[in-house]
Order: structure tokens, then C-alpha cells, then sequence
């Protein structure tokens, strides 16, 4: 598998899409709205956090499951449902329509992973690893983090 790390910017008036709303796509919400990017959730049920997020008007929230066209106006894509079947199809959606997707749980169906990030000012360092060890970059990132302070 071919491997390539970058940083995406410039996607000012495009929406990142969530699918699933539970634990892992809180965190990828919180990611995204770290970021500055306008959130899409599209689940019938979120965290307490998520919906706290929605009532502030922080994320578009639409209260179903996923349909065929929940992927328009998509600049990055996250299938984070608690239903194997339903990240598949996301994925391959996302495939058809050449959009960026990340895939909770099955990260070989997407094209990009998300990273350990943390923010110090103007600079961002992204840990991630070449085999599927999230933990790993975490702890990574937190170190890192620590020198910056």
C-alpha cells in the first residue's frame, strides 16, 4: 500500500461529512471543528457532546441514517457508524464519487487516515502510523505536545 502524508487546506465553503455519531465520530467531529471545517453529521442518534454542538449551531445535524447522496458538496468523509455494512457502502460511495474517506472501522476500505494532532499557535504536528496503531501515535503526539508547552 502506497503511503503519502499531506495536510489539506484551502477548503474554505466545503463540508466535512460525519456518518455515525457515538464515540468515534464525536472525536472526528471535534477534530474537524478544531480544524475550522463545517461539520455534517448524519446520524438518528449522537453523544451528549455532539448534540450540544448541534443546538449551538457549531454542526449541521441530520437526525437519520445514511441515504445515497449524504456525500454531496463532501470534501472529506468519515464513516464512523456502529454498522459494518453501512461504513462499507459510505466507502464506496466515497470511492465512486473520488472524495477523500476515512473509514472507522475497516481503515484499509478508505484513502486517508486521520492523525494524532495537536495545535501549539500557528504550527500543527500530525503523528500517524503505518500499520494501524493508534495508540502508538497518541502517546507519540503527547509527547511531543509536552516540548511544546
Amino acid at each position: 500500500m502506497v503511503r503519502y502524508p499531506l495536510t489539506v487546506t484551502n477548503l474554505s465553503g466545503r463540508t466535512a461529512v460525519v456518518l455515525g455519531g457515538g464515540i468515534v465520530g464525536e472525536r472526528k467531529v471535534r477534530g474537524l471543528l478544531d480544524a475550522g471545517l463545517p461539520v455534517r453529521l448524519v446520524s438518528p442518534s449522537a453523544t451528549e457532546q455532539i448534540a450540544a454542538w448541534a443546538e449551538a449551531g457549531k454542526v449541521e445535524w441530520i437526525r437519520r441514517s445514511y441515504r445515497d447522496g449524504d456525500l454531496e458538496d463532501a470534501a472529506l468523509v468519515f464513516a464512523a457508524t456502529n454498522v459494518r455494512s453501512v461504513n462499507r457502502a459510505i466507502a464506496q460511495a466515497a470511492h465512486r464519487k473520488k472524495l477523500l474517506v476515512n473509514v472507522a472501522d475497516a481503515p484499509a476500505e478508505g484513502n486517508f487516515h486521520s492523525p494524532a494532532v495537536t495545535r501549539h499557535d500557528d504550527l500543527i504536528v500530525s503523528v500517524s502510523t503505518i500499520s494501524a496503531q493508534p495508540r502508538r501515535a497518541t502517546s507519540a503526539r503527547d509527547r511531543i505536545a509536552a516540548l511544546l508547552e
